[in-house]
């Protein structure tokens, strides 16, 4: 499973996403590379969520299919969700739409096509956000003010998460107000995490030690570094 997880500065707006429908789908473009042998495809490649293609040698579909030039493999990418909305009221990556990756891994993302997102105290809409230089400007009439959205950055978590190997990291899972503290030993291709001298917290109290523990990428809501985070401190809200 892979995460597109964006960050941004917004002033004025909020609600911004992908303009994505079956009428006018978004394209998601990325480079990537085989988990196989590590082999990058040369171009940029394109995903919408609603075009389904056969998957040689299997009944099923994805949509996305690439054989690999270096290693022949065949491997596939599909969209599991529908485009989530950034808040501009939530300081930190906030994850946009989810892949299943089989065979494959994407390494980059670059923001084509059109978003949209609306006015952060108004009922003003902005329907052709074009984020393909990381900033946007426009004025927002009804506010009486400019608006804009700066430092716009894709984070590819693979990279972030192996920065922080043998540190201590905060996981929150995507149920039931559930975190898990403990230190980073391994993350596989899959994104899946191991954690060892891990502590469980429910609304913020501690309800144990459970030791090892290895967590599934797909339970996963949000991951920071756990440096200077007192566990009675932490905020817990989707």
């Amino acid at each position: 499973m892979y995460s597109l997880v964006l960050s941004a500065e917004l002033e004025g707006v909020t609600d911004l996403r992908p303009k994505d429908t079956e009428e006018a789908p978004y394209y998601y473009t990325f480079k990537v590379q085989c988990t196989s042998c590590r082999e990058v495809h040369p171009n940029w490649v394109g995903i919408n969520r609603f075009e389904k293609l056969e998957i040689p040698g299997s009944r099923g579909e994805a949509n996305f299919v690439w054989k690999c030039r270096l290693c022949s493999r065949t491997h596939s990418a599909s969209i599991t969700t529908s485009p989530s909305s950034y808040d501009a009221s939530q300081k930190k990556g906030q994850k946009i739409i989810e892949f299943d990756c089989r065979g494959l891994e994407f390494t980059e993302f670059k923001a084509d096509g059109e978003w949209e997102a609306k006015g952060l105290e108004t009922t003003t809409k902005f329907s052709s956000v074009d984020l393909s230089e990381g900033e946007w400007y426009d004025y927002d009439e009804k506010a009486g003010g400019e608006v804009s959205i700066q430092e716009f950055v894709p984070l590819n978590p693979r990279p972030m998460l192996q920065s922080l190997i043998n540190e201590d990291i905060i996981v929150r899972l995507k149920w039931g107000q559930t975190e898990y503290k403990g230190r980073l030993v391994s993350v596989d291709s899959y994104m899946n995490i191991q954690l060892s001298g891990t502590e469980e917290f429910i609304d913020g109290k501690s309800t144990g030690s459970l030791g090892q523990v290895l967590i599934r990428c797909n339970n996963v809501l949000w991951i920071s570094s756990a440096k200077g985070v007192e566990m009675k401190d932490v905020q817990m809200t989707d």
